[in-house]
């Protein structure tokens, strides 16, 4: 399937050492280097389908509902609300898959969107690269280093 954005990388670390970060909803600063901080809203914890972050960004925010988390296929699934990225229509997913023959994660993780009043192709491929790629390789920095 084709998406609007899209990464995918293959990270040094055992599925569920690359989950743990991915399902926590409220975890992204653990990780990413975009992310100066998030915070839950009231309602559903962080592991809950229905859960709204609000992240923010060195130069703007996100408000963001998870939609899908699915445990045993390591799946998650999310949707912008509000953000003052010019995005419309955006939701997004990861999926973790293990590499059964060395032990490592493939990871991918997409989103559709539309834009308002900026062309799609830059913003697609901003979100891919320093969003999507740039999380996957902070992660595995991170894992690294443990």
């Amino acid at each position: 399937m084709n998406h609007t954005s899209f990464a995918s990388s293959v990270i040094d670390a055992p599925i569920e050492r690359v989950w743990a970060f991915f399902r926590d909803f409220d975890g992204l600063p653990a990780f990413h280097p975009a992310i100066v901080e998030s915070r839950l809203e009231p309602g559903p914890d962080a592991y809950t389908v229905g859960a709204v972050r609000y992240l923010t960004l060195a130069d703007g925010y996100v408000r963001e509902k998870l939609l899908k988390l699915d445990e045993p296929n390591h799946a998650l699934e999310y949707a912008i609300v509000e953000s003052t990225m010019p995005v419309r229509d955006y939701v997004a997913g990861v999926q973790l898959v293990p590499v059964t023959d060395s032990g490592k994660t493939f990871a991918q993780w997409w989103a559709n969107f539309t834009t308002q009043g900026v062309e799609l192709q830059p913003v697609a491929e901003s979100i891919s690269e320093h969003v999507f790629a740039a999380g996957f390789r902070a992660l595995a920095d991170k894992l690294r280093a443990r």
